[in-house]
């Protein structure tokens, strides 16, 4: 009766869940502007009345008997009786007050930052972004006081990880990043070095209509199997995927004189809606049957389009279709497009950024956003850092270019701080994912060269979205791989795609 009553609590909240997460979408896509104030104060409301609803007092009494009868539980049930648990002490930890107030914060905060980056108006960003990491550290701190000895938190930031990726800890990110700031700096010489060396690329020539772009994209995403009857692509300032298992929101941008950079974008969060619609249905509505966690969640999304979009098969295979939308021009040839997919080059956008540089964009994101938690840097001193490290890492200058610099992210004016590792563990996950699919499948690039890419699919179904959060981390990895996190596997991949 115990572990009904705390199955049915959590289906409540994630019908809530699915209400923020529209309410979000709408923010972001069709909302008119003057509605901010308004909509921020229920996405709010419907955060405190999920922490009301976790902080009730029969809950704890819920928990206490439920665990005591385990032994009647199915598998998947105690697995999911873990992770209510976690959500639970989570709520608890958190006053509600400050669940209002970093709501609307970040609802403030981001609001604003689409306006002012558009501006490169640092300066009236800087408070309220200020106000966010001043939240965020509350919220750390308390989160650490309630979990540590549980969770195993050595610091704050350790609490903000875990939100994103659980399970995951400086510890775990240090040694594995610094490996990659050793390395990529040679790999990313090597590899100009050679690409130098090559004729120069064919660019794009004539500008095409964004409707055309529209067709394609949504003939790239049927390829890829999602559905559009339970699903929409739209069109926002910061391309996302969103929504719910059973119904898919994902945005991207348009341009009409670089359309190469977008579909990649839109092949990535396909990748991201694909594992959300490929969740266990049995267990919707229930935290076991939830994604693992970003750093997860973004190998999927990374195994579309790193592993699968931008190698050779899969682009001879798409060029006559991006020919016939698109039309007969010598940018879109196949072999062509293989080396626009594949280029190298520095940049200062991170979203842009080709799967060599993209690391170093997040490892400087991290350095950042972590010193901000434990108390070494402050958000002034973000763009002169900022500066800093984009002329270590990739020999790039922002100074005074807070647009292309440090406002270029939606995840720190959103509150989404601890996220941006999972950027880089999730194309580690990819490769090491891909290595094992190649030993499971080893006709895979013929299947990609024929578009058959559905036992591609079902082979991720079976080892990752079919899994939800009935495995840890490790677990996960280890059943899907054989081993645990390998960072071995990602620099082989860079090397023999770029070398």
């Amino acid at each position: 009766m115990s572990y009904q009553l705390l199955s049915k609590t959590f289906y409540r909240l994630a019908q809530l869940d699915h209400a923020n997460a529209m309410l979000s979408w709408d923010q972001q896509v069709m909302m008119p502007p003057k509605s901010n104030k308004a909509r921020g104060r229920a996405m709010a409301e419907l955060s405190v009345l999920g922490a009301e609803i976790l902080q009730a007092p029969d809950l704890a009494d819920a928990f206490a008997a439920a665990s005591d009868r385990q032994d009647l539980l199915a598998d998947w049930q105690r697995a999911n009786l873990r992770e209510m648990r976690l959500d639970w002490q989570r709520a608890c930890a958190i006053p509600k007050d400050l669940v209002a107030a970093e709501a609307m914060a970040t609802n403030d905060c981001e609001h604003a930052w689409r306006q002012m980056r558009r501006d490169n108006n640092w300066h009236d960003f800087e408070p309220l972004l200020q106000t966010v990491f001043d939240l965020a550290k509350e919220k750390a701190q308390a989160l650490r006081g309630a979990l540590q000895d549980e969770r195993g938190y050595s610091n704050d930031y350790d609490a903000l990880l875990d939100i994103f990726d659980p399970g995951t800890r400086m510890s775990r990110i240090d040694p594995v990043f610094a490996e990659l700031k050793t390395e990529l700096p040679g790999l990313l010489q090597q590899i100009t070095d050679r690409q130098n060396s090559q004729p120069a690329l064919i660019r794009q020539a004539q500008p095409v209509a964004k409707a055309r772009q529209i067709e394609l994209a949504r003939e790239l995403m049927r390829i890829l199997g999602f559905d559009f009857s339970a699903g929409r692509l739209d069109e926002a300032g910061h391309p996302f995927s969103g929504g719910v298992s059973e119904d898919s929101r994902i945005t991207t941008r348009y341009d009409e004189n670089n359309v190469i950079e977008g579909l990649m974008g839109i092949i990535h969060e396909t990748g991201h809606a694909r594992y959300e619609a490929g969740l266990p249905e049995a267990w919707r509505h229930q935290p076991v049957g939830r994604s693992m966690g970003m750093g997860v969640h973004e190998s999927q999304s990374l195994f579309f389009e790193m592993q699968l979009g931008r190698c050779k098969a899969f682009i001879d295979a798409i060029a006559p279709k991006i020919a016939q939308h698109l039309g007969q021009e010598p940018a879109f040839g196949a072999d062509n497009m293989l080396r626009l997919y594949t280029h190298v080059e520095p940049g200062l956008i991170r979203v842009n950024a080709d799967e060599v540089t993209y690391p170093l964009h997040v490892l400087l994101r991290y350095e950042l956003e972590r010193d901000l938690i434990l108390g070494t840097a402050r958000v002034q001193d973000i763009p002169a850092r900022w500066n800093q490290a984009m002329y270590g890492y990739l020999g790039l200058n922002t100074e005074g270019n807070y647009r292309d610099g440090p406002m270029q992210d939606i995840h720190w004016p959103s509150g989404a701080i601890g996220y941006f590792p999972s950027y880089t563990l999730g194309a580690m996950n990819a490769a090491q994912l891909h290595a094992a699919l190649q030993v499971d499948i080893p006709n895979a690039p013929a299947l990609i060269g024929a578009l058959d890419l559905e036992p591609i699919f079902s082979w991720l179904s079976s080892k990752v979205w079919q899994q939800g959060r009935s495995l840890g981390y490790d677990e996960l990895m280890i059943q899907a791989t054989g081993e645990t996190l390998n960072s071995a596997h990602f620099l082989a991949h860079i090397r023999g795609r770029y070398l």
